[in-house]
């Protein structure tokens, strides 16, 4: 390369680096404020972005709770066979039951038959002949599942002081 040419592209690179250096409007100019630019192309009205969401950090090491098993509910309380044979019980609505317990309170009561009436029009009819006494108890578990329970008839006997109470699991 000849000296002419490299004076040639040194004047060019240091007079573009001067003239970045300066300004180009003299003349004493200022521009205050910020500049706001416009888009027209995009909707003025931006949603409001979702709130973040939260993931409980859990720690799958750990045990889970125990669970535990369905409630009695307490269907009738101090229960006592009539000299007609048969106490009956009857809900104003079904009650979602998977096993009926009677269980003894005082005296002696002689359970001959439980028939358990269902919403559907259905009953299970559970031979016991069992002698129910003060902290025994009679133990039923329903057909199928959990069934919707409308009424319980219990046929048998109640001694002078007897006394049974009957529950529901759940």
């Amino acid at each position: 390369m000849n000296i002419k040419s490299i004076l040639a592209a040194a004047l060019v690179i240091g007079s573009s680096s001067l003239a970045l250096a300066q300004p180009a409007a003299q003349g004493g100019v200022t521009v205050q404020g910020s500049v706001d630019i416009r888009d027209h192309r995009a909707p003025e009205y931006y949603p409001p972005a979702p709130a973040p969401v939260v993931v409980a950090q859990t720690d799958f090491h750990r045990p889970l709770p125990p669970v535990r098993p369905p409630q009695m509910k307490m269907l009738a309380n101090d229960t006592k066979i009539a000299r007609f044979g048969r106490d009956t019980l009857t809900f104003a609505r079904p009650m979602r039951l998977q096993s009926i317990k009677l269980q003894g309170e005082t005296g002696k009561t002689s359970v001959s038959e439980v028939a358990i009436k269902f919403a559907n029009g259905r009953q299970q009819i559970v031979q016991e002949n069992q002698l129910l006494t003060k902290g025994g108890c009679i133990d039923i578990d329903l057909a199928g599942n959990v069934r919707n329970v409308t009424g319980i008839v219990i046929y048998g006997s109640s001694g002078a002081r007897a006394s049974f109470d009957v529950l529901g699991r759940a």
